[in-house]
């Protein structure tokens, strides 16, 4: 996750659970804008406050300047996970209720305007029904390369030994109708499925699958791909490097990025890799030791030659800022320089 080995939210606990099998018939449509392009903005979420309890949405130009906040949460929810829409138009999100009581857990997708104008809801729960007692949480959403729809994770059912019943990728129309769930749809589930990304060419997507139950290695963590148009699945990483936290594809679609040592040993540090789509080709590209350093989420530049990433320690020796460097890992810059925690970033197009 997005934050140092040993944070935890309610939110963490009720999504690191759930199942491992197919399904639906979803056919991608086609990708009439690519996320190929000109460098844009990126987005990122900033904690308000030292006990990270109420965060925005906030954009930047890679050198630093024109920083903006996009999003404006109430206190005690936490706007995280943007994803900025092909056009570079729109930021889906996730809003999650992090202070609002012991028994309260709500997570919501929103869009808004990349201006910070018009701000929509797209899922949304009946009254008095709550993520973990009837009702569901939804969040990490990502676009389809032609805009017309937003995958995203959706947990539902009972919470039995802080197990919730069900973890998996859904794929909504980018109006919030005609949700459809695309993995794990048999309950109990053994495997959460969540932080799905759409590959540029709109044929596949790419998630972070968690073991639970009676899934072996039990708490494993990888990457998988899913084929829409066939179903088929398919584990690109190891288990035991743990990879996952918003996995992101290269524009022209031939690497996957992210990190290693999701929800880990805080003795061990996370890491940036990359994989090709099939499984081969794994290539670190960091080489952080020992826990003091973590990378966190990152995010491939539109034009391919960056990389948009969140690390900590950096200002103020407890928090995470947002950097930038090629993607060979060379000229590291800083883009972010606060002592609040900055991530999630997402590198949109101009």
């Amino acid at each position: 996750m997005n934050q140092p080995n040993g944070f935890r939210s309610k939110r963490s606990l009720l999504w690191l659970l759930a199942l491992v099998l197919v399904g639906v018939t979803l056919q991608a449509a086609p990708a009439d804008a690519t996320f190929p392009g000109e460098n844009g903005k990126i987005a990122f979420r900033r904690f308000l406050n030292e006990e990270r309890t109420w965060g925005a949405v906030f954009t930047i130009r890679p050198d630093g300047s024109g920083e903006r906040q996009i999003t404006k949460p109430p206190n005690g929810f936490v706007d995280r996970n943007p994803d900025i829409s092909p056009d570079g138009r729109r930021i889906a999100f996730e809003r999650e209720a992090v202070d609002c009581g012991p028994d309260c857990t709500s997570d919501e997708v929103y869009v808004v305007n990349s201006d910070g104008t018009h701000l929509k809801q797209l899922t949304r729960n009946p009254a008095g029904q709550l993520c973990g007692s009837g009702g569901t949480c939804n969040g990490t959403p990502a676009w389809s390369p032609d805009g017309r729809h937003i995958a995203f994770t959706r947990a539902s059912g009972l919470v039995v030994d802080d197990t919730i019943e069900n973890v998996g990728i859904f794929v909504m129309k980018d109006d919030g109708s005609q949700i459809q769930q695309l993995t794990q749809k048999v309950r109990p589930s053994v495997g959460a499925d969540s932080d799905p990304q759409w590959s540029p060419n709109g044929r596949t997507i790419v998630f972070q699958r968690r073991n639970v139950r009676t899934a072996l290695p039990a708490n494993g963590i990888a990457l998988v791909v899913i084929d829409l148009a066939t179903q088929r699945q398919r584990r690109i990483t190891p288990w035991e490097l743990r990879a996952g936290d918003t996995p992101d594809w290269s524009p022209d679609g031939q690497r996957i990025l992210f990190h290693s040592n999701v929800d880990g040993a805080p003795d061990v540090s996370a890491n940036l890799y990359t994989v090709r789509p099939d499984g081969t080709g794994l290539r670190q590209l960091t080489f952080a030791t020992g826990g003091v350093v973590q990378y966190l989420g990152s995010s491939y530049s539109p034009d391919g030659r960056m990389i948009a990433f969140g690390r900590f320690p950096e200002t103020g020796g407890t928090n995470a800022d947002v950097l930038v460097m090629r993607t060979d890992a060379t000229h590291v810059r800083r883009v972010t320089h606060t002592v609040l925690y900055d991530s999630y970033p997402d590198w949109g197009p101009a």
